[in-house]
């Protein structure tokens, strides 16, 4: 059901509004020129039977680039439009229809009203001048391509760079962050992407941390960043490549972005993006093998006898 039908108040057409980005089909404004502009070159002399089928397409092209665009001074002339066609063709099919000179009544059928085709044509010149003057003003940009990564998969997907075979395994939060990463990256914000990203592998690895380092001896709350985890996964037994890769990784990439005066570059980023992937990848590895572990059973010594002595 076209909008213009749903809403029952004096603006026939209904913008489209939402709160999160939305990818658009840019044809749509191609199709809506052919239909529209055809009604500015209306001959004074027509026939229902000969325009009925191209007004309802001009209509119903004006529907659909509301529940695509956000339009706003655009809407009255769209409205005057709308109207002016739909006094003269219904909005349902078989209404449409109906309204043709059955062709055996013998009857020669009547051109339409001098003025009704007036009113059309005006109303589409009127269309066209304010849209042309609304198109200046749309927040309409070209996002150019960042190394060798699809735009749309960095604004709608980006962890899909996470391998496929542990994608769901990792933590939501680093999911979301490197969303979140991918379209800063995608909108040339590399600093706040290097953030996210940082965040998001900051997830991991705690997951990695509260599995492998005993109760006893994790850090206070208050305590907990890179450089606690790092030490403590030492002490706790974490092999040695994975230690080293986080303690470049912090001091490299995660400690100086903290710093106010840092900035990201594009070409920076994306090496981050690579390394932190790179890291979601090593340390997911790290917890299912931690997992797949068989657990220890505790055995009690018997009353007052004493442990084994090491050798």
């Amino acid at each position: 059901m076209a909008l213009a039908r749903k809403w029952k108040s004096n603006v026939l057409l209904w913008p489209v509004k939402g709160t999160h980005m939305q990818r658009v089909n840019e044809f749509v404004f191609y199709e809506l020129a052919i239909k529209v502009h055809r009604l500015t070159e209306i001959p004074n002399a027509v026939k229902y039977s000969q325009i009925w089928s191209e007004w309802s397409d001009a209509r119903d092209a004006l529907n659909e680039i509301y529940q695509q665009r956000p339009l706003s001074f655009t809407t009255p002339t769209a409205t005057k439009l709308y109207r002016a066609i739909t006094e003269i063709v219904p909005e349902e099919v078989n209404d449409m229809i109906a309204k043709i000179p059955a062709p055996d009544t013998g009857k020669e059928e009547a051109d339409l009203p001098w003025w009704t085709i007036n009113g059309i044509r005006e109303a589409a010149k009127e269309f066209e001048t304010v849209l042309r003057n609304e198109c200046l003003l749309m927040d309409t940009y070209f996002v150019s391509k960042k190394g060798v990564y699809s735009t749309v998969d960095l604004v709608e997907r980006a962890h899909q760079q996470i391998p496929e075979s542990i994608r769901k395994t990792v933590p939501d939060l680093t999911r979301q962050d490197f969303d979140q990463a991918g379209k800063c990256i995608a909108f040339d914000v590399p600093t706040a992407a290097a953030f996210h990203l940082l965040r998001g592998t900051e997830a991991i690895i705690r997951t990695y941390y509260e599995l492998k380092v005993p109760g006893p001896k994790k850090a206070k709350p208050r305590m907990r960043n890179w450089g606690s985890y790092i030490r403590l996964l030492k002490g706790s037994g974490a092999p040695d490549s994975v230690t080293s890769f986080l303690t470049h990784a912090k001091d490299t990439y995660r400690n100086p972005v903290m710093h106010p005066e840092e900035i990201y570059t594009d070409e920076r980023v994306l090496v981050l993006f690579g390394i932190c992937v790179s890291i979601v990848v090593m340390i997911q590895t790290q917890i299912d093998a931690e997992k797949a572990k068989p657990a220890a059973i505790p055995f009690p010594l018997a009353k007052g006898a004493a442990g084994v002595p090491n050798p």
